[in-house]
């Protein structure tokens, strides 16, 4: 786990106390199960390997961590900026429960639709009488401005992206399979610090889109369509890397129509800033695509989104989504495309968001690499 500043903890739950002042809460429970991490690694800077967690806190006051592995608990109080630790392998709910009942009369959950019907069900009964909320969304919504020391956590992350195509493109040969290239993959971004990586991969010719890696092997001729996802931490630390590969020598109409995707994603990177809506980086990149006659292939079911993020502060660049976009939101812009005289094809990079344009957070050109 990376080392926060020791400004971070009082700076990230000073946020979430100025959300529950606003939204009248005495206190908050926070709750992660083993498959859905990213709310207490949120809060509370602990990535669970155990069954779940959960953390109390109360609006004046210190949080407190629950764990439900003993194992556990010295990793713990080594990665979390929480001090007090306790360990109910059991009844780690009621646990938590009965403190938020002592801390206030209206409560804030977050994470209740992850806990088994037992556990919510524990920690509803510790909360009667009380006036309890569902704050999801609320988190959700502080989420997607990253503090100063998560944008250089997704920095670093996207730079594994950067170092993960590195050894992808040294690892093509004619014959190696989608395994062979995501092994290089995970290989490249385990040593340099990824927690995990969610990889989609493509490789053939006329491609209807990317999928998880399968028996297929590489022929000349082929494309090779990557889709990197390196995770720090938890998913809400995830950045992407979109890249088209051609082996051997792209034919010019190759060459032209992945131009055009480089067109559409300059377009919409040159006029995305603070202040825009969500939708319009969307209809910004489908102008540019739309203008060389692909307009139908702007929409499903063709393609879906022209860029999100990932984990807590989710948010869609879809031609709907009217969302306003605030500086150190983080996300992914990629116009990948179905062409129909060649397949899909992909090109996209993750960014931040700034008042008068966009930091690009990969160093790599997002031109058609030819092997």
């Amino acid at each position: 786990m990376r080392q926060y500043p020791k400004e971070e903890p009082a700076f990230r739950l000073g946020r979430i106390r100025a959300m529950m002042d606003q939204r009248g809460l005495d206190v908050m429970v926070f709750y992660s199960c083993q498959w859905k991490i990213e709310v207490i690694h949120y809060v509370a800077n602990f990535r669970i390997l155990g069954e779940d967690a959960c953390m109390v806190l109360p609006r004046k006051g210190e949080p407190t961590l629950f764990i439900s592995q003993l194992w556990d608990e010295e990793r713990a109080r080594r990665e979390s900026w929480v001090e007090d630790i306790q360990v109910y392998s059991g009844d780690l709910t009621k646990q938590a429960g009965r403190l938020a009942a002592a801390s206030g009369a209206t409560v804030g959950v977050v994470g209740a639709e992850h806990m088994s019907s037992q556990k919510h069900a524990a920690l509803m009964q510790e909360l009667r009488g009380k006036t309890v909320t569902n704050e999801y969304a609320a988190l959700d919504e502080l989420a997607k401005v990253k503090t100063p020391w998560e944008v250089e956590v997704m920095r670093e992350c996207a730079k594994l992206a950067d170092r993960a195509y590195e050894a992808e493109m040294a690892a093509l040969r004619v014959g190696v399979s989608e395994f062979e290239l995501i092994a290089e993959l995970e290989y490249a971004m385990k040593c340099g610090g990824a927690d995990e990586n969610f990889q989609m991969i493509g490789m053939g010719k006329n491609l209807p889109s990317m999928n998880r890696a399968k028996e297929n092997y590489l022929n000349m001729g082929d494309f090779v369509l990557t889709e990197i996802t390196p995770i720090i931490g938890s998913i809400t630390y995830a950045t992407q890397l979109c890249r088209t590969v051609k082996m051997g020598p792209a034919t010019q109409l190759e060459r032209e129509k992945h131009a055009l995707l480089r067109e559409a994603l300059e377009y919409a990177l040159s006029k995305t800033r603070a202040g825009v809506r969500a939708k319009d980086i969307a209809v910004w990149q489908n102008e540019v695509i739309g203008a060389a006659g692909y307009e139908k292939f702007c929409h499903p079911p063709y393609m879906r989104s022209r860029g999100h993020n990932f984990g807590l502060g989710l948010i869609d660049l879809g031609e709907t989504n009217e969302e306003i976009l605030h500086e150190n939101t983080v996300l992914v812009v990629h116009p990948n495309q179905m062409i129909p005289e060649i397949g899909y094809l992909v090109c996209g990079l993750t960014v931040r968001i700034t008042e008068d344009g966009v930091e690009r957070l990969s160093d790599l050109s997002t031109e058609m690499f030819e092997a």
